[in-house]
């Protein structure tokens, strides 16, 4: 079992295995909603995942469609700000921030996308296979049948 929280502790989730490895996304929304040079993403199935307490204490912001669905949406904390899983529409899949999770969590960063839309000031010095843009569909979490 993989554990998590917010900053603050009041937000509490947990998560039965089968996380899925980490990517890190150079994309402009990723990197303001996370105030870093990239996002460390991971996905859990919604079927192991439950929040422990605290889950009336989210907020989810929906930034607008720019070009294709799903919208970009950021779970966070009301009360400290961190940002916390939120599902992935269409998918059967909640989406991470490595960063709140507790401990050893098993998995490693795998590849970096959106590297076309990276910070100026921060240079890539790992040899993880990197996309410009989004990864090729087939590389990307299953969407639900008929979602």
């Amino acid at each position: 079992m993989v554990s998590g929280s917010c900053l603050c502790g009041r937000v509490r989730f947990a998560i039965d295995g089968g996380l899925t490895p980490i990517q890190y996304c150079h994309a402009t929304r990723c990197r303001r909603a996370n105030g870093s040079a990239f996002a460390a993403e991971l996905a859990a199935p919604r079927s192991r995942f439950r929040w422990i307490h605290g889950e009336e204490l989210l907020t989810v912001y929906e930034a607008p469609l720019l070009r294709e669905p799903p919208p970009y949406r950021n779970a966070f904390c009301r009360v400290c700000g961190s940002p916390m899983p939120v599902p992935l529409e269409g998918t059967d899949f909640v989406a991470l921030r490595a960063g709140v999770l507790d401990g050893a969590i098993g998995v490693r960063p795998f590849r970096h996308i959106f590297v076309g839309q990276s910070a100026a000031w921060h240079v890539i010095s790992d040899d993880l296979p990197r996309f410009d843009q989004h990864v090729p569909p087939g590389q990307r979490l299953p969407r639900r049948s008929g979602g």
